[in-house]
This record gives C-alpha cells, sequence and structure tokens, in this order.
C-alpha cells in the first residue's frame, strides 16, 4: 500500500458514540433539498467559473441536448455507496439515485466502470462519461478542473478500528482514536491543506497523522483495518453502517467531524445538464424518496464492544451426552464437536440458517430450530469427519482444523477454501483460522472480492461464519471440559 504523511488535526471523539438513525438521514436529505432550493436559481453566479483547460486539454462540447440523443454515461468506481455489479444486477446508492433522475429526465443511462480513479478526470474530458458518480466530496483532487452538482447528501467522518479480541491479543478501545489513521485519497474527507475538514485547527485540538491511502478503491483502507494491516482508517458514517453488517471483526466511533457534502462531478462546460440534475435534486417531493433510497444501504451504527467468547454455562444439560454414547458411530468423529453442532443447530432459526446446514440436514426432514435425531446425528458425525478428512493435510494444527471444519459446517467447504485462497492472496497464513481466514471469509460478502477470479464459489455471508465459528468452538471446549 502506498500513501503519503499528512498532519492534520480534529477533535476528540466523545466516550459513548451515537447511534446514526433514519431521522438523521432524513434531516441530512432535507437540510440538502433546502439549501439547494434556495441557491439552485442563482447557480451560475455563485459556483465556479473555470476554463475547463486540464492537463488532458480542453473537455468536449457535450451537453444535456446532446446527451439526450444518445446516452447520459456515468463515469463509476467500485464501491459499495457508488456502483458494483454483480451476475445479472447493477447496484449501489450513487448510481441507482442517479437512474431515478434519469428517468425522471427521459435519458438513457449507462455505467461506465473505471479501474483506477485517477482515470476519471481524462474520460471525463474526452467525452467517454459524461458524469462522475465515485463518492466525491466538494473538496476533491479534481475539482480545479470540474462542476459538481447540488449535494445530494452529507456525510460525517467516524473511524474504524478492530474491536478488542483476547483471543488474538487485541486491547484496542473502541471509545479512544488511535493517534494514526488512514484514509483514501478520494474520500470526502482526504485532508487537504494539511487540515482534516471540518475543523478551524483551534489550539485546544490535538495533532494527530492521517495517511492518505493512494489505492485504486475507496473502501481499501477500512478493509486493511478489518485485516488487521493498518491501526484506524476514517470512513464515512454511511460507509460504517455497510461495513457493520459485514466485517463483525470492526468496531466505529461517533464522528470525529462536522457532516460534509457528497456531490456528482460534470464537465466544466455541461451547465444545462448540472441544471437539470439540479432542479431534480432540489425539488422537495424528491427528498422522501432518495432519503428511502439511501437508507437501504444501512443507516444504523451499532454499539460495539470486545469480541466476547459466548457464554455456555448451563449448557451442558440441554443435550444429554449418555444419549449420544450409543447411538452415533465412533469412527472419525469428535463428540464434543457433534454435541457442539447439534446444540447450535437447535438454537438456529429457520430463516436464517446457514445454506450446508440446510442442505445437510433440511432435506431431511429436520427443520432448523428442531432437535437432531440420532439418525441425523450419525450423518452429521459421518459429514464432520469427511470435513476434518478434507483439511487433515492441508491444515495440521488440530485446534485450527476444528475450526475450518466448524466453518466448513457453516459456510460450506468450497466458501472456506475460496477463503483460503483468498487469504493467501492477501499475504494472510491459509493453515490459521484465528485472525487469517476468519477476516478473509467475510470478505466474501463484498463484490469485488467475491468476484475475483481466485474465489470460484461465489457470494459468501462471511459475517455469520466468523461469529459461528466462535460459538461452535466454544460449546465444543465447554462440552469437552464437560466428559473430563
Amino acid at each position: 500500500m502506498r500513501g503519503r504523511l499528512l498532519r492534520t488535526t480534529f477533535a476528540d471523539v466523545a466516550n459513548e458514540a451515537p447511534i446514526i438513525t433514519r431521522r438523521r438521514l432524513l434531516l441530512g436529505v432535507v437540510a440538502a433539498a433546502v439549501v439547494a432550493g434556495a441557491i439552485v436559481l442563482l447557480r451560475p453566479d455563485t459556483r465556479q467559473s473555470l476554463s475547463g483547460a486540464s492537463p488532458y486539454g480542453q473537455p468536449v462540447d457535450r451537453d444535456l441536448e446532446a446527451i439526450r440523443g444518445d446516452t447520459l454515461r456515468v463515469l463509476v468506481v467500485r464501491h459499495h455507496l457508488v456502483y458494483e455489479r454483480s451476475p445479472g444486477a447493477e447496484s449501489g446508492m450513487e448510481y441507482e439515485l442517479l437512474k431515478r433522475i434519469a428517468r425522471a429526465l427521459d435519458l438513457p443511462i449507462k455505467a461506465v466502470v473505471v479501474e483506477r480513479p485517477d482515470s476519471l478526470l481524462p474520460l471525463l474530458q474526452r467525452g467517454a462519461g459524461d458524469m462522475i458518480a465515485a463518492n466525491l466530496g466538494q473538496r476533491n483532487p479534481m475539482d480545479r478542473w470540474i462542476i459538481h452538482t447540488l449535494p445530494y447528501r452529507y456525510t460525517a467522518p467516524v473511524c474504524a478500528i478492530l474491536r478488542p479480541d483476547e483471543p488474538l491479543g487485541i486491547n484496542t478501545d473502541p471509545s479512544v482514536i488511535p493517534d494514526t489513521a488512514w484514509v483514501s485519497v478520494w474520500s470526502p474527507f482526504a485532508p487537504r491543506e494539511l487540515r482534516f475538514p471540518g475543523n478551524d485547527g483551534g489550539a485546544d485540538l490535538k495533532q494527530r497523522t492521517i495517511f492518505t491511502d493512494t489505492s485504486r478503491f475507496g473502501d481499501q483502507p477500512v478493509i486493511n483495518v478489518a485485516l488487521g494491516r493498518v491501526r484506524a482508517a476514517i470512513v464515512s458514517d454511511g460507509s460504517a453502517a455497510f461495513f457493520a453488517q459485514r466485517f463483525p471483526q470492526l468496531a466505529f466511533s461517533a464522528p470525529i467531524a462536522d457532516p460534509v457534502p457528497v456531490v456528482f462531478g460534470l464537465r466544466s462546460n455541461a451547465r444545462h445538464l448540472q441544471r437539470a440534475i439540479d432542479q431534480r435534486l432540489a425539488d422537495p417531493r424528491e427528498k422522501e424518496a432518495m432519503a428511502l433510497l439511501m437508507s437501504a444501504y444501512g443507516t444504523d451504527l451499532p454499539e460495539r464492544g470486545p469480541l466476547l467468547a459466548v457464554p455456555c454455562a448451563g449448557t451442558a444439560a440441554a443435550l444429554p451426552m449418555d444419549l449420544l454414547l450409543p447411538r452415533t458411530p465412533r469412527e472419525g468423529r469428535d463428540l464434543a464437536l457433534l454435541a457442539a453442532v447439534a446444540l447450535q443447530w437447535d438454537r438456529i432459526d429457520t430463516a436464517l440458517a446457514p445454506p450446508m446446514v440446510t442442505r445437510h440436514h433440511g432435506d431431511r426432514g429436520t427443520a432448523a430450530g428442531e432437535p437432531i435425531g440420532p439418525a441425523q446425528l450419525g450423518t452429521t458425525a459421518r459429514y464432520l469427519a469427511e470435513l476434518d478428512d478434507r483439511w487433515r493435510d492441508e491444515v495440521p494444527d488440530p485446534d485450527q482444523r476444528l475450526r475450518f471444519v466448524a466453518a466448513g459446517w457453516l459456510a460450506g467447504p468450497d466458501h472456506v477454501d475460496d477463503a483460503r485462497a483468498l487469504a493467501a492472496e492477501l499475504k494472510l497464513d491459509p493453515q490459521r483460522w484465528d485472525g487469517h481466514v476468519e477476516r478473509a471469509i467475510t470478505l466474501l460478502a463484498l463484490p469485488r472480492c467475491f468476484a475475483a477470479t481466485t474465489v470460484k464459489h461465489g457470494f459468501c455471508k462471511g459475517a455469520d461464519t466468523f461469529t459461528g465459528v466462535r460459538e461452535l468452538v466454544c460449546l465444543y471446549e465447554h462440552f469437552r471440559a464437560a466428559r473430563r
């Protein structure tokens, strides 16, 4: 990872993080609409007046009328809040918002995926695209040469860190922001003029160090935190709500600075297109629809403490060990793990059952949440033994292999092998679950990761596997201790 060191200031974080709510999102959209309505008619006099000349020359002459007879081409980066493409589907908050606007303007629309953000400006100037959707702040690396729309939302920066995790020796305090953090250079919060956006640089603010990540994806800093590569990353509250659902290993702070506007970028000579889009963004009738669309990408930010072991006290009586002993096959099985699997299965809600669990029990008449009978116990024991044999040579440590077996039971062995391959590509240890493959499997919920060439079996809700393995191991250790 490449980056440059900047020194900046930002306020201390409050000890208790507030919850991001729908109400806050709605208020933000309403505020944006009110401001937009007040200035939209005055836009030509209040916005920057640029020649448009850039290191890539003068922009092409292509405005609303030319686009209306053709297609509105939107330059997008792969980002969960911008644009994602998976087989048979396109998603992303910004692209969905622009599709709604394009329908209202009777404009055909097409996403043009740009692999590197530093290609956005030349492609815009040449006419390969007409707009930039890249989670842009009003201050961004291209703002000398482009114009932008009115803000479609306001977003505040929060800090992402690893949750305290005693087994891995991680003793972070989620209420304390580290002195060093990373932020994408393409983030709305990237430092400019050695200061953090939203602060006045007063003497009472502490000095902190910000590294600016210049990698191709705007969410790379938080992914690096999730993988344990860096201590902290600065992301938007919207991104934090998204990542909280996918990375159970992360905790997020309260906002560390005031919200900043997020906009779309256009060529400096595309004033008619700018005005048409601004009128839609400023329309009070649109604010509720925009707020609902944005809320679908996450609004709630959970408060998270340490990653503690799952409490197992009092569970021994829930599954009689004397029933298991005479009625289950002995070859290649571990009674303690079998008991843990059976008890966890008994707790699983039918609607939330993992796909491999459903596959191995649902087709034999045992629904999630119902006890596994003796016949299913025998089949389950044989399957767990098969999983153990599958990784016996590749994962020689029996304690780590136990975790791979648990993961294979929950997510399916193919997804576990995908996570092992991804871990190796990311320079993690594919033979260790704790702190390595367990982190890699959480990435399989991100389209650009589960669509990678090293991944053969697609999407996996790795967050469930991450927490499920910890629960199974806790139950296993409890039952093993109970039999001694």
